[in-house]
C-alpha cells in the first residue's frame, strides 16, 4: 500500500474515532461498530481497495495508529480498536466532514452499552455463585467460560431488542436484567444491580444473581420492578427455529477450505492432498497458523484435485447431515450471532467416519429462501454459540464432549 493511500485511511480512523469521543461511545471500538464509523465519512470505503480481505489486518498495517485488540474469552474472538495516533481528538477537530446528504450514527443520550463488562462490574465469587443456583450444567472448567459467555451475550440482545429488558430505577439505584436461565425448580433467575460508584469504573455493580420474591435480593427485586424483567427472545418468526429440508444449500468453499484450514481435520487433509506437510494447528500461535493456511491455500489453487477431493468430502458429509434432519428436525441447531443480530442454524459434519461428528457448519438463511454456508466451526465453539439460545437437545452437540478445549483464560474484574 502507498503511503497517500495509508495517509487517506489514517485520516478517516482520526475522524472516526473524533467521533466516538464526542459522542461518549465506548472505547476501545469493536472493529464491526468502527468500520460503520469509517463508512459514515467514505460511504465508498472498503479493506479491498487497500488489498486486504477484511479491516482487520488493514488496521494491523498502522501499528503506530491503531491497536488491535483480541478478546479470546469468547468464542470466536472478538476484535477492538484502540485509537494510538497522534491527535489530539479534540471534539472542534474532525478531520474529514461528512457529506451534507449523509445521516450521523444515532446517539441515545440514555444509552446503555451492550457491552456488559462496560455496563457492570461482576466479581469472580458471583460466577460460581450463578453456576450454583442454576440448574447444573456443565459450564466449561474453574473459570466458567461458557456461563460468562452465556451472560455476556445475553445481555447483548436484551439490549438489541430495545424493549426495556435491561430495566433500571434510577430513583432507588437498582437495575435488573433476566438470565434466561432458571433454578432446579425451574424458576427465572434475574440480575440484581446496584450503583457504583467508584469513579472511573462500570456504572453499576452486580448485587446478586437471585429468584424473585426469595432472600433479601430476590425481594428487593420484586418491591422495585413491576413487571419483572422478560427474557431474551431470539426469534422473529416461529420458522426461524427450524430448518427447512426443501431449500439448496450454497457453500463458500473458498473461506471454508482455504481460509480456516486449521479447523479441518489433519487426517482429512492428508487423504486428499498430494505432496503437502500437513499439520497440526494445535499447538501454533496466530501468526504460525496464518502462514500454514496461507501455504496450503496456495498449494490448493495448485492442484485442483486436491480442492475438488476436499469439496467432495464436504458435500458428502453435508448430504449425510441432511438425511439426519429429515430424519430428526432437532440435528439443524439454531445458534445466534450477536455480530449481525441475527440467526443461523448448525448442521454436523461427519468428515472422517458416520458415526463421529467433526465439525459444524454454519449455514444462514437468505432472502430467496436458499441457505448460504458461510462457515466451519470446531464443535466447542458450536455449543458455546448455540447455547446463547438455549440448551442444545442434540445428541451431536452436548457440552461433555464438546466444550474440553473452551477457552478458560477470562480476566477478572475486581
Amino acid at each position: 500500500m502507498s503511503n497517500g493511500n495509508l495517509d487517506k485511511v489514517k485520516e478517516l480512523l482520526e475522524s472516526a474515532f473524533a467521533y466516538a469521543k464526542q459522542n461518549e461511545l465506548p472505547s476501545p471500538i469493536d472493529l464491526a461498530q468502527l468500520g460503520g464509523l469509517i463508512r459514515f465519512y467514505d460511504n465508498s470505503f472498503s479493506p479491498q481497495q487497500y488489498g486486504y480481505e477484511k479491516l482487520r489486518p488493514l488496521l494491523e498495517q498502522m501499528p503506530d495508529v491503531i491497536e488491535v485488540i483480541k478478546d479470546d474469552t469468547i468464542s470466536p474472538p472478538r476484535f477492538f480498536a484502540n485509537y494510538l495516533g497522534t491527535s489530539s481528538l479534540n471534539t472542534q477537530a474532525v478531520v474529514v466532514r461528512p457529506k451534507p446528504t449523509q445521516l450521523a450514527p444515532a446517539i441515545n443520550r440514555d444509552f446503555i452499552s451492550n457491552n456488559l463488562s462496560e455496563f457492570a462490574v461482576i466479581i469472580k465469587a458471583k460466577w460460581q455463585e450463578l453456576a450454583n443456583l442454576a440448574l447444573e450444567e456443565c459450564w466449561g472448567g474453574d473459570n466458567l467460560p461458557l456461563l460468562r459467555s452465556y451472560i455476556r451475550y445475553t445481555f447483548f440482545r436484551l439490549v438489541c431488542e430495545k424493549k426495556n429488558k435491561v430495566m433500571i430505577a434510577d430513583d432507588r439505584g437498582m437495575a435488573a436484567f433476566n438470565t434466561g436461565l432458571v433454578d432446579r425448580r425451574y424458576q427465572p433467575i434475574y440480575a440484581l444491580l446496584v450503583k457504583n460508584n467508584k469513579p472511573g469504573m462500570a456504572p453499576w455493580f452486580l448485587e446478586s444473581f437471585c429468584v424473585a420474591g426469595e432472600n433479601f435480593n430476590g425481594k428487593a427485586l420484586v418491591r422495585t420492578f413491576n413487571p419483572l424483567p422478560e427474557a431474551a427472545y431470539y426469534f422473529n418468526n416461529p420458522s426461524d427455529a427450524f430448518y427447512d429440508i426443501n431449500a439448496s444449500v450454497y457453500i463458500d468453499w473458498e473461506h471454508v477450505i482455504e481460509e480456516n484450514s486449521d479447523r479441518i481435520p489433519p487426517e482429512l487433509l492428508s487423504r486428499t492432498t498430494r505432496g503437502f506437510d500437513v499439520q497440526s494447528c494445535s499447538d501454533m500461535d496466530n501468526h504460525q497458523i496464518d502462514e500454514y493456511k496461507k501455504k496450503l491455500g496456495e498449494y490448493l489453487k495448485n492442484d485442483s484435485f486436491a480442492y475438488r477431493m476436499l469439496i467432495d468430502s464436504f458435500n458428502r458429509a453435508l448430504e449425510l447431515a441432511l438425511k439426519k434432519v429429515r430424519w430428526n428436525y432437532k440435528t439443524a441447531i439454531p445458534v445466534y450471532f450477536p455480530a449481525k443480530n441475527g440467526l443461523s442454524m448448525l448442521l454436523p459434519l461427519c468428515m472422517l467416519s458416520e458415526d463421529h461428528v467433526d465439525l459444524a457448519l454454519v449455514v444462514e438463511r437468505t432472502e430467496s429462501g436458499n441457505y448460504q454456508g458461510h462457515t466451519i466451526y470446531p464443535l466447542s465453539w458450536a455449543y458455546s454459540n448455540s447455547r446463547l439460545i438455549a440448551r442444545p437437545d442434540s445428541e451431536w452437540l452436548q457440552a461433555e464432549t464438546t466444550i474440553d478445549h473452551l477457552d478458560d483464560n477470562t480476566e477478572e474484574q475486581s
